[in-house]
């Protein structure tokens, strides 16, 4: 505000800076898309640290100076900030400010309860690997055509190496489970990222995993991740 004084025929102009002055904001806070209750609506001014608590229809009063910044703060919704800096002054405004939710895009989480002990030990005793058809003495000699095709065949190879492949899979798929318990339970710790590398170390044997008790397999287990961890230390 410019302020313009006469004095004895000379015309004097004073800037007045209302920057440090107080003012006092009443204000309303709406949803932009709906009719909400906000329970948890707090107005903080920045400058201060200092604010106060809104009531459940969107109303507050704050004081403040003119040059302070407000913030206007709702669980859910987008945080606005508010500056009457360079607003003609006023001793007192009523404002009614629009909030917008916030909009949440997360990645798809598949939670896979736990299995138990005893449910994996039926699934280890159950391993098996698909019989595929091999050549033999026999075979070689009742059908000589058939045993060059499954020795030769293309197809046949790949049909072996599949079998192969998800006999591999069913193995590490069950003592990935087991980790998941042994890491529930606190005896063991591996990190998301070690999981792959872990199991590729255990090397675990299969006739070993069908067979064994659950006491040798946790034992087991819990030495080689020791061993695992110290190399992974850098140790020996």
């Amino acid at each position: 505000m410019i302020i313009v004084l006469m004095l004895s025929g000379t015309v004097w102009a004073q800037h007045v800076n209302y920057n440090d002055s107080t003012i006092t904001i009443t204000g309303k806070v709406r949803d932009t898309s709906r009719s909400v209750g906000f329970y948890n609506m707090v107005i903080v001014n920045k400058s201060t640290s200092k604010g106060v608590f809104g009531d459940y229809a969107g109303n507050f009063s704050i004081t403040l100076k003119k040059s302070d910044t407000l913030g206007i703060a709702v669980r859910g919704y987008k945080t606005i900030y508010v500056s009457y800096r360079d607003s003609v002054y006023r001793s007192s405004y009523s404002p009614i400010f629009y909030i917008q939710e916030l909009s949440y895009i997360g990645e798809e989480v598949v939670v896979v309860p736990l299995k138990t002990l005893e449910e994996l030990k039926a699934e280890r005793a159950a391993i098996e690997k698909r019989v595929v058809p091999s050549v033999t003495v026999a075979n070689a000699i009742q059908s000589p055509i058939t045993a060059l095709y499954v020795a030769f065949s293309k197809r046949e190879k790949t049909k072996r190496l599949v079998a192969e492949m998800e006999y591999k899979d069913s193995q590490d798929a069950i003592v990935r489970e087991i980790l998941r318990i042994y890491i529930h339970n606190d005896i063991i710790y591996l990190s998301q990222d070690d999981f792959d590398e872990f199991i590729l170390f255990l090397n675990i044997n299969p006739d070993y995993l069908r067979t064994a008790t659950d006491y040798e397999l946790v034992t087991y287990i819990k030495a080689r991740f020791e061993q695992f961890q110290s190399i992974k230390q850098g140790g020996y």
